[in-house]
């Protein structure tokens, strides 16, 4: 069952004076016979858990009252100025991973990297930040034991709220994380602040690391043991998983080795029992509460946690063009979310990854032909590429032909002074004779025999038969025309066995492959299949000597791969043409078992902010990083990469293992959830030229921006507001 329960309050004891550089106009007062103050709520017991779920709301609602008004925070709009919009705005927008086509104030600058301190982008997520850090901060001055005497709290509700503590210092300390990681250098109060009317210090971005490690070490011992809390809520893998992500990244943020922490940590929470969701398209459907996988979700419900600025971003925004709304549960696309190639690139096609079997032979191409030009091709002899060739160099002729109905042509021998053509339709050729007519669209075998003056057509159908099908040597499975590649085409399930091809169903034409090189004859000997599996085949017939290609696909693909390309480009020339660039289809308001979510606007899929996944991946670079087991390492990414290829076909070896494939691998394994611009930052990548992905730094094929892009600028709002601070990069 979701935690979302929570009474609408207002805090009115001072809390946001304390942030007053940040909020000063929340200084309010209820209306609203339901909203209650905080020097009375905290006289009913019943209210602690609700105030606790009112702080893990804030990282999903915006305001008393979803999907909008009475909002947290006047001045920003409630649309996009939720926690998990904004931080996912920053996180992804700003790198390869997503582009958005839309025109909102400055939203562009985040993917061309040239956002300035007034961006109010930025200043929405930078405040959302320092919201949740007061509320947190105003919990634990209320639930002091001090005030827990004055109120005469019994001792199994103070057991619960030992709890619900350090379930807010959690909460508290993932905001100073983020704030840490996004700007380095932040105004700092914690409840040990009396509440009142001053301005907050600014602390260095060392001092807030060390806060953070103390902090997290000391309340973890109190929040409830891996996978027992509600779920929603965290538990002490969630407190290892931010310790996990604080270490991979302390050498960036602080000039700190801490890897083998890290690798410490990623550890514990890989071994707390949470497990790796079988299909990982679930984990980010509207039943994604089911998973064992995530360590820690942000809630939304399209009944009881509306907002705008989550999930319903998330689930919306990316549709659009010949996309389906319907297919993602919901009542229409915002046509804005896209990814860029560098991403698309990264994964394997659908079906790739598998072995080629047998190769095409082009063969001998100096036969002598005769050239068929007609009004399939405007009549000219000189660029009729369709021939009939003779292999035996006999004045017989033969050759392969897609025609469409009515078409006409005729036989000629280089230019049109020597052509043939057939009077009275009998079969014979006449010099200079009449155009040769074929009624009915098809595939047609002609051949030509310039000795006795005749000719054949035969319209074919392909199909492959033997052993290793589907019926056996008794039924053709049909091939397909593929007028594209000028192939028959088949995708089919084999088994070890042999195979040949024939046409009508029948065997008066029938091919295999006498010299096993590729080259077919009529009537040959039989193909071989080595072994079962699923095989793409293509017959060529339109060279002189006809060949073959054979494909064993990989028994898996990576089923992260989850782009829409229909009707989308690949590449992107126009950001703000929607149609320019993949879709992902990665978030969908439906469930595993395809149900609708509860609402067609508002969503039930959660944010999976922490997963397993995530702590294998963090594990293995930690412990390439450090030194530490490379086999352990290796063992963990496979780990990974099993659940998203179905077996051990996406397992790679020692070798593969680096630290750009890993930088690679958080990509496929966790696009749109968050995480790229502290990957690339910590990996070198975010801003110079090392890596350059389209449209970074706002040139089509991406150029370098200055390094210190790798940290957003402390708002000009708050810098104005609070003259202790100082920005915190020569950018701005």
């Amino acid at each position: 069952m979701k935690f979302y329960s929570f009474s609408k309050i207002f805090w009115l004891t001072g809390i946001l004076v304390i942030f007053s550089s940040c909020f000063k106009d929340l200084d309010t007062v209820p209306t609203d016979k339901d909203e209650l103050t905080s020097a009375a709520v905290y006289e009913n017991p019943a209210n602690y858990k609700k105030v606790l779920a009112r702080l893990y709301a804030g990282l999903s609602v915006t305001g008393q009252q979803g999907p909008a008004g009475q909002p947290d925070i006047s001045g920003i709009d409630e649309g996009f100025g939720g926690y998990i919009r904004m931080l996912w705005c920053l996180q992804e927008l700003s790198t390869d991973e997503a582009v958005i086509g839309w025109n909102d104030a400055t939203i562009k600058d985040l993917h061309e990297q040239d956002w300035s301190a007034d961006d109010g982008f930025n200043y929405a997520c930078y405040s959302r930040i320092f919201y949740q850090v007061a509320i947190c901060n105003e919990f634990l001055r209320e639930t002091t034991d001090a005030k827990l005497d004055s109120r005469n709290v019994d001792a199994n509700l103070r057991s619960e709220i030992k709890t619900y503590r350090a379930e807010a210092r959690f909460l508290r300390a993932l905001s100073y994380y983020h704030a840490l990681d996004l700007y380095r250098t932040v105004p700092f109060v914690t409840e040990e602040d009396q509440v009142g009317s001053f301005f907050p210090e600014q602390i260095s971005a060392v001092d807030l690391y060390n806060w953070l490690e103390t902090e997290i070490k000391a309340f973890d011992v109190d929040l409830a043991a891996p996978r027992s809390n509600e779920y929603g809520r965290a538990d002490q893998a969630a407190a290892w998983m931010l310790l996990a992500k604080l270490y991979l990244n302390a050498n960036v943020y602080v000039g700190k080795d801490a890897y083998a922490d890290a690798a410490t940590y990623s550890k514990k929470v890989i071994d707390a029992g949470y497990e790796l969701e079988t299909n990982y398209p679930n984990l980010f459907l509207a039943d994604n509460h089911k998973s064992k996988e995530i360590i820690f979700p942000v809630t939304f419900d399209g009944v009881h946690t509306r907002s705008y600025a989550g999930m319903t971003f998330l689930v919306h925004a990316p549709v659009g063009g010949s996309m389906a709304p319907s297919d993602f549960g919901i009542d229409g696309g915002w046509g804005g979310l896209r990814t860029t190639s560098a991403i698309v690139n990264k994964y394997p096609a659908p079906g790739s990854g598998g072995s080629i079997i047998v190769a095409p032979n082009q063969g001998n191409t100096g036969y002598p032909v005769l050239n068929v030009p007609g009004s399939y091709q405007g009549w000219d002899p000189e660029l009729a590429t369709t021939v009939v060739s003779s292999p035996n160099s006999d004045d017989k002729y033969e050759g392969y032909f897609w025609f469409e109905a009515d078409t006409k042509f005729k036989f000629a021998l280089g230019g049109w002074a020597t052509n043939w053509g057939d009077v009275g339709a009998d079969g014979t050729l006449e010099l200079n004779g009449d155009d040769i007519a074929v009624a009915e669209a098809g595939f047609y075998k002609i051949n030509v025999d310039l000795a006795a003056l005749t000719y054949t057509l035969l319209k074919t159908d392909w199909g492959l038969i033997g052993s290793a099908t589907a019926d056996g040597w008794d039924s053709d499975q049909n091939m397909t025309y593929d007028a594209a590649e000028n192939a028959w085409t088949i995708t089919a399930d084999l088994v070890a066995g042999e195979i040949k091809f024939r046409a009508n169903d029948d065997w008066p034409i029938n091919y295999g492959d006498d010299g096993a090189n590729a080259i077919l004859e009529a009537g040959g000997a039989n193909i071989a299949i080595p072994a079962n599996g699923t095989y793409l085949i293509k017959l060529y017939l339109d060279s002189p000597d006809h060949t073959y290609y054979i494909e064993k696909f990989a028994s898996e693909s990576d089923n992260r791969y989850q782009f829409y390309s229909n009707g989308q480009t690949l590449e992107i020339a126009d950001i703000s043409q929607f149609t320019e660039g993949y879709a992902v289809a990665k978030y969908k308001n439906v469930t595993s078992t395809g149900a609708v979510g509860s609402d067609l606007t508002f969503v039930d899929t959660d944010f999976p902010m922490f997963r397993l996944a995530d702590a294998y991946l963090m594990y293995a670079e930690a412990l390439l990083r450090s030194g530490g087991s490379q086999g352990d390492a290796l063992a963990a990414v496979n780990t990974v990469r099993t659940r998203a290829y179905g077996g051990q076909t996406g397992a790679i070896n020692s070798d593969d293992l680096t630290l750009d494939f890993l930088l690679d691998e958080r990509a496929r394994e966790l696009l749109w959830e968050g995480h790229r611009r502290t990957d690339l930052v910590r990996f070198g990548k975010f801003t110079n030229d090392s890596y350059l992905w389209p449209w970074k730094g706002g040139v089509a094929e991406g150029v370098s921006v200055d390094d210190c892009r790798n940290v957003y600028p402390i708002p000009s709002q708050d810098l104005n507001a609070n003259n202790k601070l100082k920005q915190n990069s020569d950018c701005y």
